[in-house]
């Protein structure tokens, strides 16, 4: 027995080429038949099975990076318009508090003036019970000197030293 390379195209001998030939066709023929009847759609089925699993990867990632740059966008715009906001925030509570600071004077102011206008009428009355306090202490006074001259026997130079008295002690409690 003597050993022959496998790739190595030589026949037997008792066959012929043509013989041969016709082996090595039919053997190709049914290796193409296999080939095309079973393992090529096996392997386009793989392939378009994987071809549609990139694609759908593909739109995914597609689809990810629009939102992606979207959402970047929006924060952007809101990091941009934080400021203003803020600013207009800040300008809002300003005038707020102006105003308030503002309505708090003139609620202070109208306090004001209410007690200013209570404490001159109470003055007022204050006043005019004093006068009137005053009034009847000058009439009790009166009476009371006109008592003390009437007990006094009344002589010219003893009228004149009364009523210099009487002077003197209505200058004194002026």
């Amino acid at each position: 027995m003597r050993f022959t390379m496998p790739w190595i195209l030589e026949h037997p001998a008792d066959i012929t080429d043509t013989q041969w030939l016709i082996v090595r066709s039919v053997g190709f023929a049914v290796l193409l038949f296999i080939v095309v009847r079973f393992i090529v759609p096996a392997l386009r089925t793989m392939l378009d099975a994987r071809r549609q699993t990139i694609e759908e990867t593909a739109q995914q990632v597609a689809d990810t990076m629009d939102e992606t740059a979207r959402a970047r966008d929006d924060y952007k715009d809101r990091l941009e318009h934080v400021a203003d906001e803020a600013e207009r925030r800040l300008a809002e509570a300003v005038e707020e508090a102006e105003r308030m600071t503002q309505d708090i004077v003139n609620e202070g102011r109208k306090q004001a003036d209410m007690i200013i206008a209570q404490t001159r009428t109470e003055l007022n009355r204050e006043r005019e019970r004093a006068m009137a306090h005053l009034r009847i202490e000058y009439a009790e006074d009166v009476i009371e000197a006109a008592r003390y001259a009437a007990r006094q026997t009344l002589t010219e130079a003893r009228h004149a030293e009364l009523v210099r008295s009487f002077i003197r002690d209505i200058e004194a409690r002026s």
